[in-house]
């Protein structure tokens, strides 16, 4: 009996000091209020056994469309690969902070990305730039290609990734550079 009991409080000693999921708390100022708001974010389980965080594919179309990839990765490195019509031709590496990541995370939240449908399209019209976005939020990916007949508040979580390719920064990585 005595080993019992000695086991069981082993195991409750044990729980005690389990992983749990920290909070991180940051403070930011919201520019239209000029008040400091509190953000709690848990960036635990973003993407199980996956390194990328977020991402967006624009493609081209037969104007001027911007044509590029820009993959976010949960340590805050971001790659863009610049194709066509934007002003980063080439490859190019910056980190934002875990806070810049919420913002992704906020949005998708404030406007049910993961609810959306996975494909956005007409396949009667040709020339319409093809964009798929993506996003990691509690271990779940969720990815939308859009075309056509999508939801106008979609690309107001593509903005975010626009926003950030006009940022400073920005480094270029050179052929002998890559892994």
């Amino acid at each position: 009996m005595k080993t019992l009991t000695s086991i069981i409080s082993i195991l409750f000693a044990l729980s005690l000091f389990s992983c749990h999921p920290h909070k991180k708390t940051a403070t930011t100022i919201h520019p239209s209020e000029k008040t400091t708001k509190t953000i709690d974010y848990q960036f635990k389980n973003i993407a199980k056994g996956d390194s990328l965080f977020a991402s967006i594919r624009r493609g081209a179309c037969f104007g001027q469309c911007p044509v590029y990839t820009m993959k976010i990765y949960n340590n805050g490195t971001v790659i863009l690969e610049g194709k066509n019509f934007i002003d980063k031709i080439g490859t190019y590496t910056k980190h934002i902070s875990k806070e810049q990541m919420y913002r992704f995370v906020q949005k998708a939240k404030e406007i049910n990305y993961m609810q959306m449908d996975d494909n956005y399209d007409n396949k009667n019209i040709t020339d319409l730039p093809e964009t798929e976005t993506s996003i990691v939020i509690d271990g779940k990916r969720k990815k939308v290609r859009k075309r056509f007949g999508y939801p106008k508040e979609l690309v107001q979580y593509e903005n975010l990734f626009d926003e950030l390719l006009k940022t400073e920064g920005w480094k270029k990585i050179e052929k002998k550079d890559k892994f």
